[in-house]
């Protein structure tokens, strides 16, 4: 977790399966994986403006051809944003596959120091998408 723009909590990483990026192809317009490789990662919030417990955020698919992914916890209209105490990714796999979560707290109010670090991370994750700011 870090921030984006100095303003908006952010959520960014690298799905792999035995070294390998995961990821999808393409999804439908509510972004459901059209493909057999395709896993969404779902976002969650604890006790956010959605309302108290875990509150669904968003999810969505990694990026085609490195696993990576970057999301920001903003206003989506007519939502406000889902900034939380807590977040939650999830990612489910085919079958039997189990599910992959990590679970972290909010980075809470906006760090000059720990953003140039968390910059420097997704710098290095070598994602076009995913751009430090």
């Amino acid at each position: 977790m870090n921030w984006s723009w100095r303003r908006w909590e952010h959520l960014y990483g690298r799905f792999t399966y035995r070294g390998l990026p995961v990821h999808g192809f393409a999804s439908t317009p509510k972004g459901d994986p059209l493909d057999s490789f395709g896993r969404n990662l779902f976002v969650d919030t604890l006790n956010s403006a959605y309302g108290p417990g875990w509150r669904r955020e968003n999810s969505f698919l990694m990026h085609k051809g490195t696993g990576v992914f970057c999301y920001s916890i903003n206003p989506h209209a007519p939502h406000p944003a889902g900034n939380g105490e807590r977040y939650r990714a999830t990612i489910k796999g085919p079958g039997v596959t189990p599910l992959v979560m990590w679970e972290g707290v909010s980075p809470g109010p906006y760090d000059h120091a720990a953003d140039r670090e968390h910059n420097r991370a997704i710098a290095a994750l070598g994602d076009r998408l995913c751009k430090p700011n």
